[in-house]
């Protein structure tokens, strides 16, 4: 989902029905963003992108419930624990890859040497 995206349904007659949805796609963005932008559990950006992506997102809620304060809408969790993922395993570091930012800082290193 991106913004992009929003734009072109809500330019479509009838295409965002109910409030709920264009919100939750909205939040999509956010969570998509926190997943691929170096974001960690408890909302800890390790990126400009991921932090400026939660500034964005903290201003849409903000916005929102100006908008709409006798209106809550869920929020879906967006960080899950290792014991629910049943995916990781004990070997799960062995296939794991470095952010890029940080795989930079090492290709880095080794091109000084």
């Amino acid at each position: 989902m991106d913004l992009s995206t929003i734009k072109k349904r809500l330019e479509v007659t009838n295409s965002y029905t109910k409030l709920e949805d264009f919100v939750a796609d909205f939040r999509l963005i956010f969570q998509n963003c926190a997943e691929f932008n170096e974001v960690r559990c408890f909302y800890l950006p390790d990126s400009e992108v991921a932090d400026a992506g939660m500034k964005l997102e903290a201003y849409f809620e903000e916005l929102l419930s100006n908008l709409y304060p006798e209106r809550k809408f869920p929020v879906q969790p967006s960080c899950q624990s290792e014991k629910d993922n049943p995916e990781l395993t004990d070997d799960s570091d062995d296939d794991f890859v470095q952010p890029r930012k940080k795989r930079l800082k090492g290709e880095d290193r080794q091109l000084l040497k």
